[in-house]
């Protein structure tokens, strides 16, 4: 029975092999090895956030310095007061008024840009009577200023539209 208990024992090696007989590698060059690494990314990463910076990456090589530009000249255009019947639907009417300006870039005068008046109240016109009473509540107005802006845009394509101001807006 000695004989046997002896042969069923377990041999254990101490030496510090991992399973397939390979000897573990020391948790110091390990660490080197991931403090190498990290010193490695930071420094590649640094130096391109520092090309991106600098313009050596990325850069637009025909725009030219803002500094150097003249600034470009705006006009801006008061449209008279409209006033228009939203679609109520219910039968009884809902009117608004709005007074508003027109922000163009690139034209010297005002008197020029007299003539596009009519065009941009029918604009205004056809747009308010496509719209509900309940639309225009809440943040209603700024999605009304935002569609009319792409409208004018869109519409009088020669000239550059910049910005549009609603400076009087009542509803009934």
């Amino acid at each position: 029975m000695s004989d046997s208990r002896a042969n069923d024992d377990l041999d254990i090696n101490i030496v510090g092999d991992d399973r397939l007989g390979k000897t573990a590698q020391p948790k110091r060059k390990r660490l080197i090895l991931i403090v190498s690494s990290l010193v490695l990314l930071l420094a590649i990463g640094g130096a391109g956030y520092f090309a991106i910076h600098k313009g050596w990456l990325f850069s637009h090589k025909d725009s030219a310095d803002p500094a150097g530009q003249a600034p470009t000249q705006t006009t801006i255009l008061a449209v008279p007061s409209i006033i228009s019947s939203l679609d109520n639907g219910e039968g009884r009417p809902v009117y608004v008024k709005m007074t508003a300006r027109v922000e163009i870039a690139g034209v010297q005068n005002e008197a020029s840009l007299r003539r596009y008046i009519p065009q941009i109240q029918d604009i205004f016109q056809t747009y308010l009577h496509e719209t509900r009473p309940q639309e225009i509540r809440g943040n209603g107005v700024y999605r009304l200023r935002e569609t009319l802006l792409r409208r004018l845009r869109i519409e009088i394509a020669p000239l550059n539209i910049t910005n549009f101001y609603i400076t009087e807006f009542l509803i009934q």
